[in-house]
């Protein structure tokens, strides 16, 4: 089993990625929590935790049938980190399987510059402002770092691909991608 984790920063790219990454790796399933989260916006909560708990058990559950049904063993996660996936996975990873965990960092500068061009700003800009101050989310130690305030979405990918031993595919894979 492969998983890649991509986690980070409020508009680093984190689901520009995800999608972009889907479209070259056959065989993956991209079990996306901001759709699920977007279940939960017309009860408009303040307190968020409890969604976030369903999301993330939502997205494990995904994973857990998908691997009892033999559908794939290769995934793509957002927003978790290595020891959430190992504690929710423990009883179907081996030493065989290999998480790639991928931080996406970004400067507030290009962070406010993204959030202006977005169809659906989620994030106020003094959520973005507190999340550079605080550093928010952690970095953690298992993450691969990049910085994609100075790179393209195709040099992300083209990063990520590098690191998990796959080359670009010349065939995309179609994914709709709902808003």
């Amino acid at each position: 089993m492969k998983i890649i984790n991509i986690r980070g920063k409020s508009g680093a790219g984190k689901t520009t990625i995800s999608y972009e990454l889907a479209k070259e790796l056959k065989g993956y399933v991209f079990v996306d929590i901001w759709k699920i989260k977007e279940m939960f916006e017309p009860l408009n909560l303040k307190n968020r935790k409890p969604q976030n708990k369903i999301c993330k058990d939502a997205v494990f559950q995904i994973i857990k049938y998908t691997l009892k049904e033999n559908l794939s063993n290769n995934f793509i996660l957002q927003e978790s980190r290595v020891s959430t996936i190992k504690k929710y996975l423990k009883n179907y990873l081996s030493n065989k399987d290999k998480i790639y965990s991928f931080y996406l960092d970004v400067d507030l500068e290009n962070t406010l510059k993204r959030n202006i061009t977005r169809e659906k700003r989620t994030m106020s800009k003094k959520h973005f402002i507190e999340q550079a101050k605080n550093s928010f989310p952690k970095k953690d130690r298992e993450d691969i770092i990049i910085d994609t305030g100075k790179k393209t979405k195709k040099q992300v990918v083209d990063v990520i691909l590098r690191e998990i031993g796959v080359k670009r595919s010349s065939k995309k894979i179609k994914i709709r991608k709902c808003i």
